[in-house]
């Protein structure tokens, strides 16, 4: 008798019955409602689709299957994926609609016991405060200070607080400013992240507290007062003990709170607010107080940022790795499903007894030899390699030990991975979730160290991207780390002196910009198409398509372009844009062959520029992402309505560190926001592409901290004149206490006279090499110049390209000039004088056919590259330029060879050629070689000795009998093309042109570089 199934699976399988119905109904509304011939067929297809998608809202909405929150959000997600393939296999350009991203609200602290809870505070506080009229500096207690840290520094987190009383009680503390705000460095006792920041080689969170100017005046006269007494008896109270130890004191003295420090400390939120109009948005109180998460940036990032400094001037000579399909890749490996099982045998001998350590070693030795080769996954690789490795100073009971907590979990959850073309937040991604199968804090731990190692050892030996520790005793990496404007334009100054070509420096600047301005993830800009670019560069959708898939479902949204990008940015990815607008189901970035880069690619030299120009360590391409989110936060506070700032010094530096003008970052913010303070939040969290704000604040927003300092600042604390005396405000002063508290605040920031946070040793500022007038010439490629003289020949607006692609009249009239030259120069014609390069057909032409097939634009890539190195690196040009004049004067329209009639001018051809393309992609025809005479061969030996015989064809020619010929060598060098050979054979079935069939890469690529320098040749 077959067992009943529990009630509980029954229900569940109902419901996902139900629910698949749902979607599907959903999906045959979809059929009704978007009509995509019509949508093909029209002029405005982004409007038709938008009526056509709200008449299928509506409907939607309306049924009564959908009437419930969630089941309607899930059937719109499901019905946008569903439509967006239609849409997608119909080819058809136009944006989708946003998916609906399913979260809640925190639970407010805002109650009834709150409330109650915070009239008793602010009667404390009343009490308080007004003990401090009769005191002096001499009479300040440790209960002062915490009650200032409180009430006038916003300090309700009680780890920070006792922190700060440590230091203060130890003498170590050190008050210093950050842009005229008061601020202490603290390293926080508790559980959270640590922020890239160590201490005696542990790792610690470090946190940059602001506070008010009469919190740190407070601070500094205690100090001053108790520099020769006695470190406190009671230095190793904790918060909590210290804070009952307050409570009976100010019991005795009629000012009772009887309930616990938490509670206090909720309670003070209530005196800031209500007494102080201390306002800050909801969220934000939710992170003074420890509910939500937000990290403060390690003094080394604030060096950075203050003081702009720059390390290193070297250029690099990086080669960005076109992409391969990770797909493709990963099903050419052969997996080893047993691989688990083979490792676990290892460690059992047929007798139950201990296996020895020799036998052991031997058979993972056997098993690693067995993974050596290209077609065995890298995971797998790994994990032996790494078991292997432990050998030199482990048991093998310890090995095992180690392989039972890691092995299993490391295949299982890296089967089918691409590990070789993951970047950093990837890694980070997947060991979390590794980490996550232990239950226990230990054990999360034990198995962080294990992923830790066998992550080193793939970057030791595979050359993967290196992560930071993921934990470290008992606490966790969190990468923070913020790039600054100043910064960020050193990094586009950085990348035009690179060593690269054209669309490479191009491909890392849009990068660049798509990440720090739009807040993109690397992943999410190698995959975005030309399509997904509206054609006004006004915007771009982050979609999933066959280059990659967004990482959750609220990761695909539409990106403002014109909003976030400043005029030099739009100007870039148009020039982009335009350039590789014929291919729109291609990537937007992509290299001279129109293949797309890895994030890895990209991400590996971008982070080795921001290490390089911040000279921090911990910075990577992904904290352009944090850096955009801050800026983005920090906008939102700055031009904040409800807050009116005066000329404080930290409002302009804070703007400094913006990319925007005053007023293009109000429209960004009108634009993204509303008025409603609570929604702001999620403002943020749509930029970012998360679904809930607490993801975003946790990991990407750095700057809550001095925003709060400088809303001290501002904050009338609505002290009396009675407190002059400890305020130590001389006579005449005394009344600006009441009248004018701001002011107040200022005469007490200046005679604290704080030093500012210690400059760094540095090699340079990036300020200065910002100020210094870059004098490098100007550098284009080849499909620059190739749309600029087509669209001039064929009467195109080739002005506007002029204008997008930067191109000055003089650099235009030149290479007009040049094109021309090739055609009319009689050197560049034939005896007929019909023109060399162009088909007799083509009367108007100045440019040649490019070759259309994979191979040889790669072999047009290489060329592009290595000829740049060799005539910078030439003093002598003369060679270099008879190899470009020889080319193209012995060219030939519908022939892929050159040819060489003299010995010499071959060797010298070879001895240049040779540099720039493989010699094994080198072909050569000798006729006449047999017959000529044995001085000749001899000549022509010493150039036919640079290439393999086996590429070299001798071929004899038929003479006519009773005739006289003078037999001299003469030969023809072409680049061989892989598919040449199966097009001829299949050309009967090809619709390709003849004249296409042909290689010409070499007169294609002098063509082009003639049209740049040729007067350089003259």
């Amino acid at each position: 008798m077959a067992r009943q199934k529990p009630g509980i699976q029954i229900r569940e399988g109902k419901r996902d019955k139900l629910e698949e119905r749902r979607c599907l109904l959903a999906c045959k509304l979809i059929d009704k409602h978007i009509d995509l011939a019509k949508i093909a067929d029209s002029e405005d297809k982004q409007r038709l689709f938008d009526l056509m998608w709200l008449k299928f809202d509506t409907d939607l909405s309306a049924n009564k299957y959908f009437k419930d929150v969630k089941k309607y959000s899930t059937a719109y997600n499901h019905a946008i994926k569903y439509c967006q393939s239609r849409i997608e296999n119909a080819n058809i350009d136009i944006g989708f609609p946003k998916l609906i991203i399913q979260s809640s609200r925190a639970k407010s602290f805002r109650t009834q016991k709150w409330f109650n809870d915070g009239k008793r505070v602010l009667d404390f506080y009343l009490n308080w405060v007004k003990s401090l009229e009769t005191k002096k500096a001499v009479d300040i207690t440790l209960s002062d200070i915490l009650f200032t840290l409180i009430f006038h520094s916003a300090i309700l987190k009680a780890p920070v607080l006792q922190e700060i009383l440590d230091q203060i009680i130890e003498k170590r503390i050190s008050l210093e400013q950050v842009s005229g705000l008061p601020t202490i460095t603290v390293i926080v006792n508790d559980d959270t992240y640590h922020t890239n920041t160590y201490k005696e080689s542990k790792a610690v969170h470090q946190a940059q507290v602001f506070i008010s100017p009469l919190s740190a005046h407070i601070i500094q006269s205690y100090i001053k007062e108790q520099e020769n007494a006695i470190i406190d008896r009671d230095r190793n109270f904790t918060i909590y003990k210290r804070y009952q130890s307050i409570q009976l004191s100010q019991a005795n003295q009629g000012n009772d709170v009887e309930f616990g420090l938490k509670r206090f400390l909720m309670g003070a939120i209530y005196v800031l607010e209500n007494y102080f109009n201390f306002s800050l948005p909801e969220h934000t109180w939710y992170i003074v107080t420890g509910e939500e998460d937000t990290y403060s940036l390690a003094t080394s990032n604030w060096q950075s940022i203050i003081y702009d400094i720059q390390h290193g001037t070297s250029n690099h000579k990086e080669e960005l790795n076109c992409r391969i399909s990770s797909i493709a890749n990963n099903s050419s490996k052969k997996k080893n499903h047993k691989l688990a099982v083979e490792i676990a045998k290892l460690f059992k001998s047929d007798e139950n007894a201990k296996v020895a350590k020799k036998i052991f070693v031997e058979q993972l030795e056997h098993l690693n030899k067995k993974l050596e080769n290209n077609y065995t996954p890298l995971n797998e690789k790994a994990i032996v390699g790494w078991l292997l490795s432990k050998t030199s100073n482990c048991e093998v009971s310890s090995i095992q030990t180690y392989s039972n907590r890691i092995t299993n979990r490391w295949l299982a959850l890296t089967q089918d991975v691409d590990l070789e073309h993951y970047q950093e937040e990837d890694f980070v991604a997947l060991y979390n979730e590794m980490i996550e199968l232990s239950k226990t804090k230990k054990a999360k731990n034990k198995a962080a160290t294990l992923i830790n190692e066998v992550h080193q050892y793939i970057v030791d030996h595979y050359h993967v991207e290196s992560i930071a520790p993921l934990a470290t005793g008992n606490r966790a990496h969190h990468r923070v780390g913020y790039i600054s404007e100043n910064m960020f334009q050193a990094l586009l100054i950085k990348i035009n002196g690179l060593i690269m070509t054209v669309d490479e420096k191009q491909a890392l600047s849009l990068a660049l910009i798509l990440g720090h301005r739009c807040g993109l993830r690397i992943g999410e800009i190698i995959k975005i198409r030309i399509r997904d670019v509206a054609e006004t560069q006004n915007y771009l959708e982050i979609r999933n398509n066959k280059f990659g898939n967004n990482k959750s479902l609220s990761a695909r949204r539409r990106v403002l372009l014109a909003q976030l990008l400043t005029d030099s940015d739009i100007k870039l990815i148009e020039r982009v844009y335009i350039k590789r607008s014929a291919y729109e189901s291609q990537t937007l970035i992509a290299n001279q062959a129109g293949l797309p880069y890895t994030a890895q690619a990209i991400s590996k030299i971008l982070s080795g520029l921001i290490k390089e120009v911040t000279g921090l360590s911990y910075l990577t391409t992904h904290h352009l992402r944090h850096s955009c989110l801050t800026n983005f936060q920090l906008m939102s506070f700055l031009y904040d309505k409800d807050y009116q700032f005066d000329n404080q010094p930290s409002v302009k530096f804070l703007k400094s560190l913006l990319p925007y003008k005053d007023d293009q970052a109000v429209d960004i913010i009108n634009q993204f926001q509303t008025n409603l303070a609570y929604k702001k939040i999620f403002a943020l969290a749509g930029v970012a592409g998360h679904a809930n704000p607490s993801t975003t604040f946790a990991s990407y927003v750095h700057f809550t901290d001095i925003q709060i300092g400088l809303l001290l600042w501002q904050t009338n604390f609505m002290l009396s004149i009675r407190h002059a005396q400890l305020l130590k405000i001389p006579r005449r002063r005394k009344s600006k206490i009441e009248r004018d508290p701001l002011e107040t605040n200022e005469y007490l920031m200046h005679k604290l006279k704080l030093p500012e946070l210690p400059q760094p040793k540095s090699s340079n500022a990036v300020s200065d090499n910002l100020a210094e007038e870059t004098n490098s010439t100007k550098k284009y490629a080849f499909d620059e110049v190739h749309q600029i003289l087509e669209a001039y020949a064929e009467k195109s607006d080739y002005e506007y390209l002029m204008r997008v692609y930067d191109v000055s009249q003089d650099t235009f009239e030149k290479w007009y000039y040049n094109a021309q030259q090739l055609r009319e120069a009689s050197k560049f014609q034939t005896t007929k004088g019909n023109p060399r390069l162009f088909d007799s057909n083509n009367n108007n032409g100045l440019l040649p056919i490019k070759d259309r097939y994979g191979d040889d634009r790669k072999n047009m890539i290489r060329m592009t590259d290595k000829f740049r190195d060799v005539y910078q690196g030439s003093n002598d040009k003369s060679a270099i330029n008879k190899f470009v004049l020889h080319t193209l004067i012995n060219a030939q329209p519908r022939k892929n060879f050159i040819i060489f009639k003299h010995a010499t001018d071959l060797y010298n051809y070879l001895e240049i050629v040779c540099q720039l393309v493989y010699k094994k992609d080198i072909s050569l025809k000798v006729y006449n070689y047999e017959h000529a005479t044995k001085a000749d061969q001899d000549s022509w030996n010493a150039a036919l000795k640079t290439i393999s015989r086996s590429q070299i064809e001798f071929t004899e020619l038929n003479y006519i009998k009773g005739k006289s010929y003078q037999k001299q060598i003469r030969a023809e060098l072409s680049l061989t093309s892989q598919t040449q050979p199966i097009r001829i054979e299949n050309r009967l079935d090809s619709n390709i042109p003849i004249s296409q069939w042909n290689v010409r890469t070499l007169q294609i690529f002098c063509h082009y570089v003639y049209i740049m320098i040729g007067e350089k040749f003259n």
